[in-house]
């Protein structure tokens, strides 16, 4: 589905591209990115079965685990 992404009453939301009219500042995303983001979403929090190829592309442009940055990120801010 493609989907907008607009800010109302300063929350972003996604709407249905399809049941919306567009506005100048909206986020417009069609069905590829918007599988693209739901791929990313399931894999990250195991919700379902996803397509495995979609992963193996997004590990392909990784550079850091975030994991890791967050940690090193919450020690460095323990430091004195």
């Amino acid at each position: 589905m493609a989907i907008r992404l607009r800010r109302v009453s300063g929350c972003w939301v996604a709407l249905c591209a399809a049941e919306t009219d567009p506005k100048d500042d909206d986020v417009y995303l069609d069905d590829s990115q918007h599988y693209a983001i739901s791929c990313k979403f399931a894999f990250e929090n195991d919700l379902y079965e996803v397509d495995e190829r979609i992963i193996n592309l997004m590990e392909t442009q990784k550079v850091r685990d975030a994991r890791e940055e967050i940690e090193k990120w919450l020690y460095n801010q323990s430091m004195p």
